[in-house]
């Protein structure tokens, strides 16, 4: 078994809670080292493959696609 560790990613679900859902997710992404919060496509890419036979030999992963948080240093 295999994981995904998606951050902030810009979709509609937020907008359920709230009507500034989509910016509050691209805002907080422009945090990340990367600048930017993911598409849904970018993070079905990698469950896509994680599901398929090009995969057969990956197990017991945590595949941290979180545009870099996961291993950002802190600013003071």
């Amino acid at each position: 078994m295999n994981g995904v560790g998606s951050g902030d990613v810009v979709a509609n679900l937020l907008d359920t809670f709230r009507s500034d859902g989509r910016e509050l997710l691209a805002t907080h992404g422009r945090n990340a080292p990367i600048k930017r919060s993911a598409k849904p496509e970018e993070v079905a890419e990698v469950i896509a493959f994680l599901a398929s036979d090009k995969a057969s030999f990956i197990v017991g992963a945590m595949v941290m696609e979180d545009g870099g948080m996961s291993i950002a240093i802190p600013s003071e």
